[in-house]
């Protein structure tokens, strides 16, 4: 963990939806990543953030905590790879989904429940486990 993502990933962000996106954005830019906007759609747990990296349009989806979601519509290894660093964890899953969109998933907690949900649907292809 570090400073960047202790407000918003390791506690409640809180219920103000123009404050969890600001909150995000701001660490992600204080971090080094520039080239990023995003907007809040849920603003409970699950929280939900959607917006664009480099005009690639993205969904970042969390349980404080717990685990983060990564979906872009292209496989983007500066923001996946930037993500790993702010949470200080390794990618735990990799795959794309129905719409072929690329999801990157970042779990802080046992993961095989949800490791059997993505491998065994052909929903999913290319299942890849990081541990």
């Amino acid at each position: 963990m570090n400073t960047f993502s202790q407000k918003w990933f390791f506690q409640n962000p809180g219920i103000i939806p123009h404050n969890i996106a600001e909150t995000v954005r701001q660490s992600l830019w204080s971090s080094g990543l520039y080239s990023i906007w995003l907007d809040t759609v849920n603003a409970s747990a699950p929280y939900k953030l959607i917006g664009q990296h480099s005009e690639v349009s993205l969904e970042l989806e969390w349980q404080p905590s717990k685990w983060l979601r990564l979906r872009s519509e292209e496989d983007d290894s500066i923001l996946r790879n930037h993500l790993s660093w702010l949470l200080g964890y390794k990618l735990s899953l990799q795959f794309t989904d129905h719409m072929n969109w690329k999801i990157c998933e970042w779990h802080l907690q046992d993961f095989d429940e949800r490791w059997r949900e993505i491998s065994g649907n052909p929903m999913y292809s290319s299942p890849l486990r990081f541990d």
